[in-house]
């Protein structure tokens, strides 16, 4: 929040957010099996600048309000979108992770059988994760498996790219709301009424 009088405003911030966030996503993907370690500590950092900076989009939200009361009701209305925004995330990422998933199981060059036999269905990969480091398979086979579970990791990554571009744009048709404004809530009335002193309060 203390940037956006350096860029004169949110809404260049904004973009700028979105833009870092499409890029360090689409960075992710760069992830592989024999990936350093710079590149395994390294590329998130640049995705979580840009989800931490998406944080101002509650700014256009609250700047938008006629009257300082409503900004209690504004910010409920932020967390809902984002609660919402998460819904939706999931019902995009499961279905695009299980399909990718299935199809890296038949085209892996490694037999599912035994302890890893519960693989071949892709709505046990997820759980199958955490047991991962405690299966007693050679390194090759291992090397493997965690190729199948990068394949629909990547899928994820490019189409969160692309939801990122989509907020881009829609980030261009934003105007900037003044956020320097003076008024009064109904807290101040109530100080008026009880000591006969009246002071305005910055929003």
């Amino acid at each position: 929040m203390m940037m956006v009088p350096m860029f004169g405003g949110y809404v260049w911030l904004l973009r700028i957010s979105w833009v870092i966030t499409a890029l360090g996503t689409s960075l992710l993907a760069l992830f592989g099996v024999g990936s350093p370690t710079s590149i395994i500590y390294g590329l998130p950092i640049l995705w979580a600048q840009g989800v931490s900076l998406l944080r101002i989009l509650m700014l256009p939200i609250q700047a938008s309000v006629k009257c300082v009361d409503d900004e209690g009701l504004a910010t409920a209305n932020i967390l809902t979108i984002r609660m919402f925004g998460a819904l939706v995330g999931l019902a995009i990422c499961s279905p695009i992770f299980n399909s990718v998933f299935s199809n890296s199981v038949s085209e892996a060059a490694v037999e599912f059988v035994g302890p890893l036999s519960s693989l071949k269905d892709a709505s046990n990969a997820v759980e199958f994760i955490g047991e991962l480091r405690s299966l007693h398979v050679p390194t090759t086979t291992l090397a493997q498996v965690s190729r199948v579970y990068l394949e629909p990791f990547k899928a994820i990554f490019y189409t969160m790219a692309g939801v990122s571009g989509l907020g881009l744009v829609s980030s261009m048709f934003l105007d900037e709301t003044e956020l320097k404004r003076w008024t009064v809530g109904t807290n101040a009335s109530k100080i008026h009424k009880t000591t006969g002193r009246f002071s305005e309060l910055p929003v």
